[in-house]
């Protein structure tokens, strides 16, 4: 038997059996099943992160941009009654004097939040 053996080790495998359908399809399904696991794994994970997100994590994100999205939106809101301010000024001469100011402080307001914006994208260049 020691014989056989050292001869068949020094022979070598001569022939591979390559047509064995019930491993290819045993395999087809081990990898199916792997894709479907990893497929559930992400779904999991993407229904666990919105629920953790709420409402308005659904609507400013995950939170990497959150703060540079609301500061932007100050923006558009500052400008918003500013240009608000303009036209009710307009159309009302009487209260021009109330209007110059509320419509300078919504000014400096969205000015505050755009230097957030910028100040926030130096800062994290630098890092």
């Amino acid at each position: 038997m020691a014989l056989d053996r050292r001869r068949a080790k020094r022979e070598g495998i001569v022939e591979i059996e390559m047509d064995d359908p019930d491993f290819d399809d045993t395999l087809k399904s081990a990898h199916n099943l792997q894709l479907e696991l990893t497929r559930e794994r992400y779904h999991h994970e993407q229904v666990m992160k919105e629920k953790d997100m709420g409402t308005l994590g659904k609507f400013f994100g995950d939170g990497r941009n959150t703060q540079t999205f609301i500061a932007l939106l100050s923006v558009l809101l500052g400008l918003g009654i500013y240009v608000a301010c303009l036209i009710t000024a307009k159309a009302n001469p009487d209260a021009v004097h109330f209007l110059s100011e509320s419509g300078s402080k919504a000014l400096a307001f969205a000015g505050t939040a755009l230097g957030y914006i910028f100040g926030r994208a130096t800062s994290s260049s630098k890092r």
